[in-house]
């Protein structure tokens, strides 16, 4: 038994898709089993209820279960909670601890890279057989910008390595599958890098329609995802991570999905072309 957490998340929500279509038997935790169930389906899989505070609903959920996927967020009280979760998880006798990160150090200047590796360091200290995924920026997120008509966002000469959310479940599921991932930390990229202002072109032109590049301040940033209803640490952390982007920092391409998967990476064409037909 697998216990997906976040499985109203991008990558958890995928995972379970991927995991119904194999019929491996998992478990989601979440908050809401509607929402869950709105995204991936009804049937397929069993439901705890609880968040990562609820001690009693965590243990719960943990019964029977060989392998988690654990999503992560940098707030406060998951850091807290995470340091309780992954005692419960051992405790369980869990055999694989697979958890969605990011590029991480806990010296770091920058909150978003410092809490990552904080969070790292928690799950480092403890005897679980662990395996952290670090994506790059999820392709999936251009469908927020396809429906505001423009793609909205700092500018700089900086690129990223835009991963397909689908690539990233498909790796995850094997870590949680299959043994020899144990303490392995895997970069999950797309198979190019490229602006954001390049990303829109290249979207443009698979769509068949223009996506303009809009260039925004990272103040803007942040006072538009609060006005979204964002938490202001939340939007202040989504703002200053464009530093990247806006200092010149490339993130190129990883091989770990062609190693792991035995195949490229999928383009950002081919999510578009996989999409579009609901986007309208």
């Amino acid at each position: 038994m697998i216990l997906v957490t976040g499985a109203t998340g991008n990558v958890g929500s995928e995972i379970a898709r991927q995991l119904i279509a194999r019929d491996v038997a998992f478990r989601i935790y979440v908050r809401d089993a509607e929402k869950a169930a709105a995204m991936i389906g009804s049937d397929g899989y069993e439901t705890a209820l609880g968040d990562f505070s609820d001690e009693a609903a965590f243990a719960s959920a943990l019964d029977g279960v060989e392998a988690v996927y654990m999503v992560t967020n940098q707030s406060d009280a998951f850091k807290t909670d995470l340091q309780r979760m992954v005692q419960q998880v051992q405790q369980a006798g869990v055999q694989r601890f697979v958890m969605l990160s990011a590029e991480g150090d806990p010296e770091s200047e920058i909150f978003f890279v410092r809490r990552t590796g904080e969070l790292e360091a928690v799950v480092r200290d403890t005897d679980l057989n662990w395996t952290f995924l670090r994506p790059d920026w999820f392709m999936q997120n251009f469908a927020g910008f396809v429906a505001a008509g423009a793609v909205m966002f700092p500018d700089g000469p900086g690129k990223t390595s835009f991963v397909d959310v689908r690539d990233v479940a498909e790796i995850a599921i094997k870590a949680l599958t299959e043994t020899g991932h144990t303490h392995r930390t895997y970069r999950i990229t797309g198979p190019d890098a490229m602006t954001f202002a390049q990303a829109a072109a290249r979207i443009s032109a698979a769509l068949g329609r223009d996506l303009p590049f809009m260039a925004i301040t990272p103040d803007q940033m942040r006072d538009g995802l609060i006005a979204q209803g964002a938490e202001p640490w939340y939007a202040e952390m989504n703002a200053e991570m464009t530093f990247a982007v806006r200092m010149g920092m490339s993130f190129s391409p990883s091989n770990d999905v062609e190693f792991l998967l035995g195949r490229k990476p999928r383009a950002l064409e081919t999510y578009v072309s996989d999409h579009k037909a609901g986007w309208g």
